[in-house]
C-alpha cells in the first residue's frame, strides 16, 4: 500500500511538473503571438487620431478591433485545448515512467521480504531444537554427567550453525557495500593459493586433492573479497564431492580478462536447481545419503563478490558428472605511455 502510494505521489509530481512547463511556455507563446496585432491596433488607432493634411484623405480601417479580439480568443483557445491534451497524455506517461523507477524497489523490498522470512526461519529451527531439548531434561528428575555433557554437546552443535547463518549474513550485508572494496591489481596465483591453503584441511580430511594451473597474470579487484569467493567455490567442490576425487583449479586470458574455473568430480547439479543456486537460502535436492549441513549462502555471497569487483559467474552441471564454475575477473587497466619526440 505504501508502494501503491509512493507511485501515485511520483505520477503527480511528474504531472505538476509537465503543466508547469507547458502552462509557463504557452503563456509566452500567447503574448509573443499577440504582440505583433496588438502594435497594429495601436498604430491604426495613432493614424486615426492624426488630422489628414491638405489633399489627404482620412487613413482607412487596416484593422478590425473585433477582429484582433477573436483571433487573441482563439489562440487562447487553441493553447487551453493543447494543455489538456498535455495533461491526459503526461498523465499516462508520468505513470509508465514513475512505475518504472520503482519497479526495482518493488523488487528490492520484495526481495528484503523473503530474505527477512527465510532468515527468521533458519533462525527459528535451531533455537527450536535447543529449547525442546533442554525442555526434555528439565522434566527429568535428575541428570547424570553424561547426560549432561551429551546436551551441551548439542547445544554447542545447534550454536554452531546459528554462528554460521549469522557470519553468512554478515558477510551479504558486508559485500553489497561497493564502497568498502579495496580495489588493487592482484597477482592470480597468489590469490588462488591463498584460498587453497585456506581449505587445505578440510580437502585434507577428505582425501581430495586440489591441482591448479594458472597462467602468469594480474587481475583488478578486492583480494579479500575475491580469495573469499574462490574460499566458497572450493570449499563447495569439497563438500558435494566424494573422497579421494580431484578438484581441478585452471585459468585462461581472455582478451581483458582471466577466466577462472574450478572443475570437480562430485554430485553435480540437476537442471532445474542450475538457475537458482545463487538465490539466497536455497539448496537443491540431494539424496539422503549425500545431504550436507548449511544454509544456501554460500554461492549467494559468491555472486555478491562477483557484482562488486565487476566478474561474473557461469556454472556448469550435471548430476553425477561433477560441476564446472567459471569465474570472469576484470584485469587491471595498462595505460600506454608515447614518447615525444623532441
Amino acid at each position: 500500500m505504501t508502494l501503491r502510494r509512493t507511485l501515485i505521489k511520483l505520477t503527480l509530481g511528474y504531472l505538476v511538473l509537465i503543466m508547469l512547463i507547458t502552462g509557463f511556455l504557452s503563456i509566452i507563446l500567447y503574448r509573443v503571438g499577440a504582440q505583433p496585432l496588438e502594435r497594429r491596433l495601436e498604430l491604426r488607432q495613432d493614424l486615426l487620431m492624426e488630422e489628414p493634411g491638405p489633399g489627404l484623405t482620412p487613413s482607412p480601417h487596416f484593422l478590425d478591433p473585433n477582429a484582433v479580439s477573436e483571433v487573441k480568443h482563439r489562440m487562447g483557445l487553441a493553447l487551453v485545448y493543447f494543455n489538456a491534451a498535455v495533461l491526459c497524455l503526461a498523465g499516462l506517461v508520468s505513470y509508465q515512467l514513475a512505475k518504472r523507477e520503482l519497479k526495482p524497489v518493488e523488487a528490492a523490498m520484495d526481495l528484503q521480504g523473503r530474505f527477512t522470512s527465510d532468515a527468521a526461519h533458519e533462525l527459528r529451527t535451531p533455537l527450536t531444537a535447543m529449547r525442546a531439548e533442554i525442555e526434555v531434561a528439565l522434566r527429568g528428575e535428575k541428570l547424570d554427567e553424561g547426560e549432561t555433557r551429551e546436551l551441551l554437546d548439542s547445544n554447542l552443535e545447534e550454536i554452531g550453525k546459528l554462528e554460521a547463518l549469522s557470519s553468512g549474513l554478515l558477510k551479504l550485508a558486508q559485500y553489497g557495500d561497493v564502497s568498502k572494496a579495496d580495489v588493487g591489481a592482484i597477482e592470480l596465483a597468489g590469490l588462488l593459493e591463498e584460498a587453497r591453503e585456506r581449505i587445505r584441511r578440510t580437502a585434507e580430511a577428505h582425501n581430495i586433492d586440489v591441482s591448479m594451473q594458472l597462467p602468469e597474470a594480474t587481475v583488478h579487484g578486492d583480494r579479500s573479497m575475491l580469495a573469499e569467493l574462490f574460499v566458497i567455490l572450493l570449499d563447495n567442490s569439497v563438500k558435494y564431492s566424494d573422497d579421494g576425487t580431484r578438484i581441478e583449479v585452471s585459468g585462461r586470458i581472455d582478451k581483458r580478462h582471466v577466466v577462472v574455473t574450478v572443475k570437480d568430480e562430485g554430485y553435480g547439479i540437476a537442471a532445474a536447481d542450475l538457475a537458482h543456486v545463487c538465490d539466497r537460502f536455497y539448496r537443491g535436492k540431494m539424496p539422503a545419503e549425500k545431504q550436507v549441513s548449511g544454509y544456501g549462502l554460500g554461492l549467494s555471497i559468491a555472486k555478491r563478490i562477483a557484482e562488486v569487483n565487476r566478474a561474473s559467474i557461469d556454472i556448469k552441471s550435471e548430476p553425477g558428472t561433477g560441476t564446472e564454475v567459471s569465474v570472469r575477473l576484470p584485469m587491471p587497466m595498462v595505460r600506454k605511455r608515447y614518447a615525444i619526440a623532441k
